[in-house]
């Protein structure tokens, strides 16, 4: 048998890792499940006009996504962090790869699929519920002279081109969260949700420092920058003639490609060889 992966292993640690937490889990989900509704319930009381607006449920939903979201994968290996339980882990019979696609599919596939489930439930509740007995769904008229009624929110779809180009945006963002969560829960013993969380952020002011040194070291006074890779330059005081010095295209497209796609590979290789690390 390989003992890299095997996919009946591999379903066996999804099922075991279910049969272990599917209390926790199903208790967690009904908790979100009550904070959502209790938000909702909370506006309805406060908001006289239009408490369940398209833009405050997707905002509820992408707030409760970025919030949940990385506090969940920062727990997925917290029993590392416990002598006793870490070695009961690491004696599971799976290998450091079947360990790190199970981690993947409940942090990157099962999360955000039963959150979404959770909210859309608790939306069309909450919505069913606004347009019963809050008073400004009933008998108001909006300014096309239509009944103002409350509706269920597509929070994966907007009619504005920029609102869709953010959607897409922060769902990379989210894998990259994700996976970078996932390394933390494994790399960190206590705490792992904060340490990440601080860690990401220095890495970012670090970063954005180093990259502001460096581009003030080698260019010339009197530069503006557009874009990560354009540049302008003013002379003097006139702002309404300036040059552009642009990096050349493929620069462009494989910093692009770098900053949108890699990080999450780059996360998921590095909990691999952690866990790899820790079985040796």
């Amino acid at each position: 048998m390989n003992q890299t992966f095997s996919f009946q292993r591999w379903s066996l640690l999804i099922g075991q890792h279910w049969a272990e937490n599917r209390k926790r889990y199903l208790l967690s989900i009904a908790a979100y499940a009550s904070l959502i509704l209790v938000w909702f319930v909370f506006v309805m009381m406060t908001d006289d006009s239009d408490p369940l607006a398209t833009g405050l449920q997707q905002v509820t939903f992408y707030f409760s996504v970025i919030i949940i979201g990385p506090f969940y994968a920062s727990q997925f290996f917290s029993q590392l962090s416990s002598k006793a339980k870490g070695t009961n882990y690491l004696m599971v019979p799976a290998s450091s790869l079947e360990k790190l696609l199970c981690s993947l599919f409940y942090v990157i596939i099962f999360f955000p699929l039963v959150l979404i489930a959770a909210f859309y439930f608790v939306d069309t509740l909450a919505v069913f519920i606004a347009n019963v007995s809050h008073p400004g769904y009933n008998g108001v008229v909006d300014h096309q002279g239509l009944l103002l009624k409350a509706k269920v929110a597509n929070v994966f779809y907007s009619e504005q081109a920029n609102d869709r180009q953010a959607f897409y945006y922060g769902t990379l963002m989210f894998f990259a969260l994700q996976s970078a969560a996932l390394l933390g829960s494994v790399y960190f013993g206590k705490y792992s949700y904060i340490k990440t969380a601080i860690t990401l952020t220095l890495v970012f002011l670090l970063f954005a420092l180093v990259i502001n040194t460096f581009m003030k070291s080698i260019m010339p006074s009197g530069y503006m920058q557009a874009t990560f890779t354009k540049y302008i330059f003013y002379s003097g005081n006139n702002f309404n003639a300036g040059r552009m010095v642009q990096l050349p295209g493929w620069v462009g497209k494989s910093i692009e490609f770098l900053i949108l796609y890699a990080f999450p590979p780059i996360f998921w290789t590095a909990t691999y060889f952690r866990l790899k690390e820790k079985e040796v």
